[in-house]
């Protein structure tokens, strides 16, 4: 904080009259300035630290060329904004350079020692007139340390406040990253919590598969058997239904016994993802045809991936059946083929009108759907996260919005 003139005048008890007095000092000074000087250059080179600062020959030049001014400029006979503004600028300088304050002290206190029998010499007989110049002085040398020591207080407090606002800034990344680890930490039990309960329900569902898919056949047999022997349409329209929701049934059984089927059991042989997703797309023409899609197919060079055939084709048909469900205006179908880190990557995009943020954080979750009743189970994108996971791979959402959705499947190298 920097004082008024006035009032450090006041404090070190500097009266106009006795600055004014200093004037009579000029000779002396200009008389001793360079034996002065050249007495402050040695007491510094006894040091190591500021021998290391003087080894430059231009900052020796230039910081004795500023003491001889300074030294001549004790003897000014008026102190006032634009002299306090110097001094400051003086220990602007030496702090600038790495002129520790304990040296810039010592320089002060070596003048005071220096000059004093200078004084009571130039002014012989006159012990009363030399008391007073030799009080005035010392006030002024003093005044000049504390000024010059602003500087290195201003410096420390502008770097506390630079390190607190790094502390601070640290502070609240840090707070950031645990919350985020939080959130990660809590989803990641979520997720573990819900593979438990599903490998648990797999398990189960395995089990009762088998023993309800057989009474499911039954049924299903004697109600296409019957349906001839009816002639009252109603009758045969309920026929028809009991078939739809057995084979609905059938779908869901399935879709679990593949969530359930340990992937050890299945049969991986190299496979070209070209030809199977044409013959995917072949299985699908229909409803494409119908839901008025249009497929562009861009396969680059990829290499062969070791997997169930039958398995990734059951991917690839819950991501198309997806992609046409979100186009149900019409629009076009892009399926893409291209190397990924040794691999080969799928990636399957509609120009649907996307996925809500809060829909696509759960799109994989088991029996999470957003279609109507009867509709879907959502069991579709879990089923397929499972194949590509037990493939070495992965299935992510790339983009959605707007223009639509884009899924990545990708699959390991042979």
């Amino acid at each position: 904080m920097a004082f008024e003139c006035s009032v450090l005048l006041a404090f070190y008890e500097l009266r106009d009259e006795d600055i004014a007095r200093l004037a009579d000092l000029e000779p002396v000074f200009e008389k001793n300035a360079d034996e002065l000087v050249a007495a402050f250059y040695r007491h510094l080179l006894a040091f190591p630290e500021t021998r290391t600062l003087l080894r430059a020959p231009k900052v020796t030049e230039r910081l004795l060329a500023d003491q001889r001014e300074y030294l001549c400029s004790l003897a000014e006979p008026v102190i006032d904004e634009a002299y306090l503004e110097r001094r400051r600028h003086i220990g602007d300088v030496h702090e600038r350079i790495g002129l520790a304050p304990t040296w810039y002290l010592g320089a002060y206190s070596l003048y005071e020692t220096l000059l004093t029998p200078l004084v009571i010499d130039a002014f012989p007989g006159e012990i009363e007139r030399s008391r007073r110049l030799l009080t005035t002085l010392r006030r002024r040398l003093h005044l000049d340390s504390s000024l010059a020591l602003e500087t290195y207080v201003d410096r420390r407090e502008r770097d506390l406040e630079y390190l607190n606002q790094q502390l601070a800034e640290s502070g609240r990344k840090l707070a950031r990253d645990l919350e985020t680890t939080g959130v990660e930490l809590r989803t990641s039990r979520a997720r573990a919590q819900a593979a438990e309960r599903l490998a648990s329900i797999g398990t189960l569902v395995a089990g009762l598969a088998h023993e309800i898919g057989t009474p499911m056949g039954v049924i299903q047999g004697h109600a296409k058997l019957l349906e001839p022997a009816v002639q009252d349409e109603n009758a045969r329209w309920r026929l028809r239904t009991i078939q739809a929701q057995i084979a609905r049934i059938a779908r869901i059984m399935e879709s679990l016994l593949n969530m359930a089927r340990p992937s050890a059991r299945r049969t991986r042989v190299p496979v070209q993802l070209g030809p199977l997703l044409d013959s995917t797309l072949a299985f699908l023409t229909e409803r494409l045809t119908r839901r008025r899609v249009e497929v562009v197919r861009e396969y680059g060079e990829v290499p062969s991936v070791t997997a169930d055939a039958e398995a990734l084709q059951q991917v690839f048909l819950n991501l198309v059946m997806n992609a046409i469900d979100a186009m149900p205006r019409g629009g076009q179908l892009r399926v893409r083929v291209a190397p990924a880190d040794g691999g080969a990557e799928v990636r399957i995009a509609d120009t649907g009108t996307g996925i809500p943020p809060e829909v696509a954080q759960r799109i994989f979750d088991p029996f999470f759907t957003t279609k109507e009743a009867g509709q879907g189970h959502g069991l579709g994108l879990a089923v397929a996260q499972g194949i590509a996971q037990d493939h070495g791979g992965e299935i992510e959402i790339v983009r959605t919005g707007p223009e639509g959705t884009e899924f990545r499947v990708v699959l390991a190298a042979q």
